[in-house]
Parts: structure tokens; sequence; C-alpha cells
């Protein structure tokens, strides 16, 4: 997830609970990058943040989402709800059981656990172009046999081709110098018949261009969705829970910054979407291109 201040650039300082993250406003330095130069003031952006966690619980880089109807989770994960039921979303009725599973931006790993978990893939590689952010969760994850991390470009994947039955992505894909480099690279490890599955949030202008971008590279949308009004009522649930101390404020890359919640919420309101798919390439359009 991009952690945006009011205005919408990327955070300076903000307090964070027991820890204060101090992350300088890189929007002039994206605005005069090029494509990869885009992606390495992201990475570096993030490695300093992730470096200054310490002992914290954050495990989640997203906005997260809450639907009507409410997913089924442990005691221990009724406080990261809204986080998971957002790889839940995305995810859809894919089935992971027993399959080869690539999660790309995997940030700090709380998605990826709980999917290993949960679905039982036989292996879950989760990569992130964050040196920081992968050292971390290989550290805290040791224990989960059929998930490793390793360090990746989402434009230019570190694996051969053909390598994963499903790839998910979760509200990253924002970040990416050149969006359809990256879909070209999941094209290309994904086995045929396999399932690429995304959310994001854009412009409701540029989502519609995405949306193109799908279907002109040759995936087969199985379904594209506006998911918008459950990601509002977990920014909702979100600055409720802080204002009223009913959360823990360490959870959450706002802290207790309450107002910065609010003018996300409102950003969507007036001009930005979130969407999610779930998508494939059959054997046939894979041979022709």
């Amino acid at each position: 997830m991009r952690t945006e201040s009011p205005k919408g650039s990327p955070m300076e300082s903000k307090p964070q609970g027991k820890f204060t993250f101090e992350c300088e406003d890189i929007t002039p330095a994206l605005r005069d990058s090029s494509s990869a130069g885009r992606n390495q003031v992201w990475k570096n952006w993030y490695d300093k943040l992730i470096s200054q966690l310490g002992n914290s619980e954050y495990r989640f880089f997203n906005y997260g989402y809450l639907g009507q109807e409410k997913i089924e989770l442990d005691p221990a994960e009724q406080d990261k709800r809204n986080f998971i039921e957002l790889y839940q979303r995305t995810l859809g009725d894919t089935d992971l059981t027993g399959k080869d599973v690539l999660d790309v931006s995997s940030g700090l790993g709380g998605g990826a656990l709980w999917i290993s978990r949960r679905h039982r893939p036989a292996s879950l590689v989760a990569m992130d172009l964050s040196t920081e952010a992968v050292n971390l969760c290989n550290e805290w994850y040791s224990d989960q046999r059929n998930l490793r991390f390793v360090v990746g470009d989402s434009e230019s994947l570190p694996f051969p081709d053909s390598s994963f039955d499903v790839i998910y992505n979760v509200e990253s894909a924002h970040c990416y110098g050149n969006f359809g480099a990256f879909l070209e690279e999941a094209q290309r490890v994904l086995r045929p018949d396999g399932v690429f599955c995304w959310s994001d949030f854009q412009s409701r202008s540029e989502m519609a261009d995405i949306k193109s971008q799908f279907m002109d590279s040759g995936f087969t949308t199985v379904s594209f969705q506006d998911i918008t009004e459950g990601v509002i009522r977990s920014l909702e649930f979100v600055r409720n829970g802080i204002s009223e101390g009913t959360l823990d404020s360490n959870l959450f890359i706002w802290g207790g910054d309450t107002d910065s919640i609010q003018d996300v919420i409102e950003e969507f309101g007036d001009w930005r979407s979130y969407h999610c798919c779930q998508i494939s390439m059959d054997s046939s359009a894979r041979s022709s291109r």
C-alpha cells in the first residue's frame, strides 16, 4: 500500500503509537523519475520506513475491506479482520489448496502468512522489492513450512516460465513504474490455465484503462468488481476504533492520526475507486502470443 498524506503525497513523519515513522516526502523524486527510477525511489522509501518498525506488531500494508458477510476467523485474527478480508476478497473463489502460489509485493507478510495457513497451498513464495521487509518476514515466519520470502522486482520476476498456479497482487500495483511489464511477467510465470488475482485503487478514469490493459494483454477476466464501499467501511472502522480507543493504533500505519484516515475516505468518495478481479489466461491464448 502506498501511504499518503492528506494531499495525496507519500507521508513525511507521523506519530505511530509506540514508535514513529520518519520518512521524507518523495513526491518530487517520483515526479522526476523514469519508470525504473520510480521503482527504486519506492524501494528506498519502504526500506527506510520498515527499518523503523522495531518491535511493533504492524504486519499489513493495506486499507482493508469489510464485507456484508463476515468470514470465519480465529480469535487471534479478529483485530486484523479488515486486512485479512481484503486478501480473501481479492482471491474470491480461487482454490489454492495444493497449488504453487506467488504473492507479488508481499509487504510485511501478514496476508501471506494467513493465506499459507488458511488456504494450504503446497508452496507460497512471497516476493517484495524491499530487502528490509523480506529479511524481517523470513525471521518472523520461519516456522511456516510452506511459506518463504524473496527479494524481487514485479516488472522482472525472478522465476522461470510457468512456475505458479496462482498469482495474487494486493494494493501495490499503483506504485509500479510499468504496469504493462508487470502483466507480461505475470503471464510468463503463470502455468497454463493459471489464475491471477488482483486488487488496487486508482482514479476512476485510470481504473477503466487498467481493465482494458487486462483484456488487451490476453487475460480472460473472470470478474472485475468495484469494492470501494467495503474499503470505505474498513477505513471508517479503523478511524472510529482509534478515536474510541477500542483499537490499538500501533497496528495501523496512521497511528493515532484519524484526520489522515478521513482524508483518504473523502478521496474515495470524490474521485478514486477500488477494484478487484480474478483473471486467467487459457492455453490457446498463451500459445498464440
